[in-house]
């Protein structure tokens, strides 16, 4: 058996004449972690896309797995030679059962219509046995699981397709750290087991834990392949930017001014008595596991979802969020988690998206001012360096980093007095962070009050003034960042 089960030669990939690819050549061992790392717009996302079948690389381009050659015309044609992707966000049919979920590449091997359901049921619970998950029942519907236990049907789906190459594309960006040490737990199981797994994460301290190797890509070059034990977090930043990140948590101090949002005693379906206030010029962090109830106050003061009990006061006067179109009035901005559903419209352009909020200004059948909407789209493609060919370019071809700064602009635009972020860096490289904590900077150097939800503690401690603690919806500590540690931060998140 060979040594090396995937060699890329000479891959390359151009789309309407950008070339996001160039002569990659990449050997991947058997049976290791091999992580795959760059900045966002790097290259990574489209050499997993090749490797797993749902693009083709240009011409002159060879792919092999255990030593024969394959041309993969669609992502069918990877499944069939063991080659299985587990996406950032989960392809999994939420109102089937775990058992069918699992199943559902290897339908044939079951016959007769009374016997699917249990055989699924049996193999289904094999699959799980095998990787230390018998508590997941079979008969659960997917949809009711955390997300956690998603991925993990995810990869039990992929193993029922006796997958060899496992291609997992950020699978902690949406988990508790709890739930990582569960998921590295099983990585480590499926590595002794003989799978080999390309792993892509922008968080670097997962790279260090987990990887035997790390090839790093930059600007569509292959860069370096480097073993374990050759490579260290600043060598790895210095590879992916072109240069050392002399501060990957800039902080802008700012003075501190009157209060802008006062919460007391709120309440929601998911968490209670609540109370906080946030002045100009400051940013309040709001930490806790996932299932906190974090993300549940912002979309109450939003308007989203509505309040139970308690009092919001806006400047010193009583507000009651009851839509966003009214928390917008009153001069609050969300941005929110998940960008790709809750705050771009992918497949309009870049311009559109920065003036979306602002096309509530147009009644009835007046026409668009596309001067106005191309005029404010340059401002902030200047002011916020967002990187692009042109403001009427997809906003779906951008990276990740670009895209969070389009979403910024939107709610720029709207002259707003106090900004929500919910998981601001989820999902961009740390060069991008860096960016986005710029801005924020930005913001409360102008006195703008920030609120800013995050899963990542250094994060917290590094870029917010004060932290609100969560722990099953209740509201455990008020820490200020420059008096606390990540070790106290997490026993109050779980107490």
């Amino acid at each position: 058996m060979e040594t090396n089960i995937l060699e890329l030669r000479n891959i390359g990939k151009t789309f309407s004449g950008v070339n996001v690819l160039r002569n990659i050549d990449l050997t991947v061992k058997r049976g290791t972690v091999h992580a795959v790392i760059g900045e966002n717009g790097a290259g990574k996302s489209t050499l997993i896309k090749i490797i797993s079948g749902c693009y083709q690389p240009d011409a002159g381009g060879s792919i092999r797995i255990d030593g024969e050659h394959r041309h993969f015309k669609s992502p069918r044609d990877a499944l069939d030679a063991s080659v299985s992707t587990i996406y950032q966000e989960l392809l999994l049919c939420q109102q089937m059962t775990v058992a069918e979920n699992i199943c559902l590449n290897v339908q044939g091997r079951f016959k007769g219509v009374h016997q699917q359901k249990k055989g699924y049921r049996k193999f289904a619970a094999e699959i799980l046995a095998r990787i230390g998950q018998s508590e997941i029942d079979p008969d659960a519907q997917v949809g009711k699981l955390s997300i956690a236990k998603q991925q993990i049907v995810e990869i039990a789906r992929a193993l029922a397709n006796d997958s060899k190459i496992l291609l997992m594309d950020e699978p902690t960006s949406s988990i508790a750290q709890q739930d990582i040490d569960m998921l590295f737990a099983l990585i480590r199981q499926l590595r002794e087991q003989g799978v080999t797994i390309l792993y892509i994460s922008h968080r670097l301290s997962e790279i260090m834990e987990l990887s035997d190797q790390v090839t790093v890509l930059r600007d569509g070059d292959l860069i370096d392949t480097l073993e374990r034990g050759a490579f260290d977090v600043d060598q790895i930043i210095h590879m992916m930017v072109g240069r050392p990140i002399e501060n990957a948590y800039p902080k802008r101090e700012a003075p501190i001014g009157e209060v802008a949002l006062r919460v007391n005693g709120l309440a929601g379906d998911r968490f209670r008595d609540v109370s906080f206030e946030v002045r100009r010029g400051e940013i309040l962090g709001i930490s806790g596991l996932v299932g906190a109830g974090r993300t549940e106050i912002l979309d109450s003061l939003f308007g989203c979802i509505p309040i139970r009990s308690g009092s919001v006061e806006l400047f010193d006067q009583p507000y009651t969020p009851t839509t966003p179109a009214s928390a917008i009035a009153a001069g609050l901005a969300y941005v929110t988690e998940n960008r790709r559903k809750t705050g771009l419209v992918l497949c309009r352009p870049v311009d559109e998206n920065i003036n979306l909020i602002d096309l509530r200004h147009t009644r009835g059948l007046r026409p668009v001012r596309r001067k106005r909407f191309a005029k404010n789209a340059e401002k902030y493609k200047n002011e916020l360096d967002i990187r692009l060919n042109s403001v009427r370019q997809l906003t779906s071809t951008l990276s990740g980093g670009n895209q969070q700064k389009t979403v910024v602009a939107k709610w720029l635009l709207t002259e707003p007095k106090v900004v929500f972020f919910d998981e601001p860096t989820r999902g961009i490289d740390v060069k991008a962070k860096a960016g986005i904590y710029d801005l924020i900077g930005e913001m409360v150097a102008r006195q703008l009050a920030v609120v800013m939800v995050s899963s990542e503690l250094p994060e917290l401690l590094s870029i917010s003034d004060r932290i609100v603690v969560m722990c099953e919806g209740r509201q455990t500590a008020t820490l200020h960042t420059r008096e606390t540690t990540q070790e106290e931060i997490m026993r109050h998140s779980m107490q």
